[in-house]
């Protein structure tokens, strides 16, 4: 059932492409996983920055969610250190077969658009409020207060406690406030062990 809904949603996504996300078999020799990217949305941290993801669909699918996975560094309050999405609509108990890659693929791009509007962010409220005091819920600030980590890993800089007189970071220093969370984003490649 799996490998027939696969290819028909691929099929789809090929004839229809959305403008800001992509996703297809990753090879012929497994179906089931599939690879992307999804551009950031405007006027957010993520703003013309593409991000390839990994799709990982079970044999049940659709009866059962995939997974879906950025396989870069990520600085978002829902995204786990692994880089797994935590989508409230790929949660088992929110689950729904009519859910296509499609569909999901729109909801995350909106879920870049809002950092924080999941209850299955993966900091607790709790957490969160004792962690990023100053937050007004917006996506600059979320991107700004989280500290970014991606499969166990920090990303590098100043605010993290690496030496940033490295020359990838010279230009660091001179950035108005508002810019330095937008040059993390960018530069995400550049990690160390956490």
């Amino acid at each position: 059932m799996a490998l027939e809904r696969l290819a028909k949603e691929h099929t789809y996504l090929q004839r229809d492409p959305l403008p800001t996300c992509s996703a297809g078999p990753a090879s012929t020799d497994n179906p089931l996983h599939w690879i992307g990217h999804i551009t950031g949305p405007p006027d957010t941290p993520y703003a013309q920055q593409t991000f390839p993801i990994a799709i990982y669909f079970p044999e049940e699918y659709p009866m059962k969610p995939f997974k879906l996975i950025f396989t870069t560094p990520v600085s978002h309050p829902s995204v786990s250190d692994e880089g797994e999405a935590r989508l409230p609509e790929l949660e088992a108990r929110n689950w729904s077969p009519v859910l296509t890659v499609r569909s999901i693929l729109v909801c995350l791009q909106a879920f870049l658009s809002d950092p924080d509007s999941s209850e299955s962010a993966v900091d607790s409220e709790v957490e969160k409020k004792s962690k990023y005091p100053q937050r007004d819920g917006s996506a600059d600030t979320a991107a700004r207060h989280v500290e970014p980590t991606h499969r166990g890993r920090k990303i590098a800089g100043k605010k993290y406690g690496m030496d940033m007189r490295t020359p990838e970071f010279a230009v660091y220093e001179k950035l108005p406030e508002a810019e330095k969370d937008a040059f993390f984003i960018l530069h995400a490649d550049v990690i160390r062990e956490a």
